[in-house]
C-alpha cells in the first residue's frame, strides 16, 4: 500500500515497525528511514540474564542427576546384598570350627564357591586385590567368616589397613545395609557391629564397642534387642559412628 508516494510494509501486529536490516534493504531510502526504524534483537545485559538462568537451571539439574543416580546405585546394592546374603546361607559350605572374622581361607572358599556357582550378583565381584573379599559398586569390601555353629557375611567400611570404598556416601551406604539386614530379620541369627577407633584408652589400647541385635532364629537367651525392632534412630546411631575415616568399621549378619 502507498501514501503519499511511500511504499509500507505490512504491519504483524497492532504497531510493528520493520528492522533496521530490512530498512537498508529498500536502497536509496535507507538513509531517509533509518533514523524511525526500530533496532532488533538483545541487549547485551538481556543475553546475560539468560546465561545466568541457563546456568542455575543446569546446577539444580546437575545435583538432581547425582541424587537420582545415588539412589539408583543404592537400590542396585540392596538387590545385590539381599540375592547375597540369600545366596550364602543356601549354599552352606563345611564349616571350619572355631573361626575368626581373620581367618582368611574360609573366606577365600566361601567366595569361590560362591563365584564358580555363579552364585554372585550383578554388582557384586570377587576383589582383584585379595581373593578372601569381595567389593560391591561402592568399592567396599564383603567378606564371610564362620564360628562352629553358624555362618556370617561382613560388609566393611574400612579395615584394619586403611581400605575403604566410597567415603562421601558413607551414611547412606550404611543405612542401605541396615535396611537389608532387617528386611532379612526372619533369617537372621544375628546383627552386630564391629568399630575401632584410631583413639587409645588409657592403658595404651585401641577403644573399641560393638552392639548385637538378635534375629528371630537366635536359639540362645539374651536380653538383646531384635533386628526387626531396629528403629530410624538406631541406625542413624550406628551409622553416624562409622562416617570417621579413621574407624574401623564392619557390619555383620550371621545365620545358623
Amino acid at each position: 500500500m502507498r501514501e503519499n508516494g511511500r511504499s509500507e510494509r505490512p504491519k504483524n501486529g497492532a504497531d510493528a515497525q520493520p528492522c533496521l536490516s530490512d530498512v537498508y534493504k529498500d536502497g536509496t531510502r535507507a538513509k531517509r528511514r533509518q533514523a524511525d526504524a526500530p533496532l532488533c534483537g538483545c541487549s547485551m545485559v538481556e543475553m546475560l540474564g539468560v546465561l545466568a538462568i541457563i546456568g542455575v537451571l543446569s546446577v539444580g539439574a546437575m545435583s538432581g542427576y547425582s541424587k537420582a543416580m545415588l539412589k539408583y546405585k543404592l537400590n542396585r546394592q540392596a538387590e545385590a546384598m539381599t540375592i547375597l546374603l540369600n545366596n550364602a546361607m543356601q549354599l552352606r559350605p563345611p564349616l571350619k570350627q572355631n573361626s575368626s572374622p581373620n581367618d582368611e581361607n574360609y573366606s577365600i572358599v566361601y567366595t569361590e564357591l560362591l563365584h564358580k556357582l555363579n552364585l554372585l550378583p550383578d554388582g557384586i565381584r570377587l576383589s582383584a586385590n585379595n581373593n578372601k573379599y569381595m567389593e560391591d559398586m561402592f568399592d567396599n569390601f564383603i567378606l564371610f567368616f564362620s564360628q562352629s555353629s553358624y555362618y556370617a557375611i561382613g560388609y566393611i567400611f574400612i579395615d584394619s589397613s586403611g581400605r575403604y570404598g566410597d567415603r562421601a556416601n558413607r551414611l547412606e551406604i550404611c543405612r542401605n545395609n541396615i535396611h537389608v539386614f532387617k528386611s532379612n530379620s526372619a533369617l537372621l541369627r544375628s546383627f552386630y557391629t564391629d568399630r575401632k577407633f584410631s583413639s587409645e584408652d588409657s592403658d595404651g589400647t585401641q577403644s573399641a564397642t560393638s552392639e548385637i541385635f538378635i534375629g528371630d532364629t537366635y536359639h540362645e537367651k539374651g536380653a538383646y534387642k531384635r533386628i526387626s525392632d531396629i528403629t530410624l534412630n538406631d541406625i542413624d546411631n550406628l551409622c553416624n559412628q562409622c562416617k570417621d575415616n579413621s574407624t574401623e568399621c564392619r557390619f555383620w549378619a550371621s545365620w545358623y
